[in-house]
């Protein structure tokens, strides 16, 4: 079953530097958080279709996947989503605000099945939505004056 999380921030910077940090494979390490390595498969390394080969730290373990830019809306919206069936997707949507760029981050994920997934539910939907947060939190700090 598909989970969602919302994070939300603003961040002092426009739109279009926030948006120009988000497609730059990178600056990664500053919103995806617990990534490890990120290295490029091919020479695409921008724009929807670019994929990366991912070592994520995800707690108890480290995961190898593939992951790419599957969505891609100058300076609104990125996605970065897994290959895989079940992966995760994050999407982030920029928008002008008073104070700077308000950020909206919705993670998309699986949520663990069966009778040991309905007792994990709850502890992955914390530990994604405390990513979700930190994630902004790195990225706003990244962008922002001092």
């Amino acid at each position: 079953m598909r989970q969602t999380v919302q994070a939300r921030t603003t961040i002092a910077a426009a739109p279009g530097a926030v948006f120009e940090c988000l497609a730059d494979y990178k600056q990664a390490e500053i919103f995806i958080e617990g990534l490890e390595q990120l290295t490029p498969l091919g020479s695409q390394t921008t724009g929807e279709g670019a994929r990366f080969d991912a070592v994520l730290d995800v707690g108890v373990r480290t995961l190898r996947t593939t992951i790419g830019i599957s969505s891609l809306e100058p300076p609104h919206g990125i996605t970065w989503s897994s290959a895989a069936d079940q992966g995760q997707s994050l999407t982030f949507e920029l928008s002008q605000g008073s104070s700077g760029t308000a950020v909206s981050l919705t993670v998309t994920y699986e949520r663990p099945g069966g009778v040991a997934g309905a007792l994990l539910a709850p502890f992955v939907e914390h530990t994604v939505q405390h990513r979700a947060t930190v994630a902004l939190e790195r990225l706003r700090e990244h962008l922002s004056p001092a």
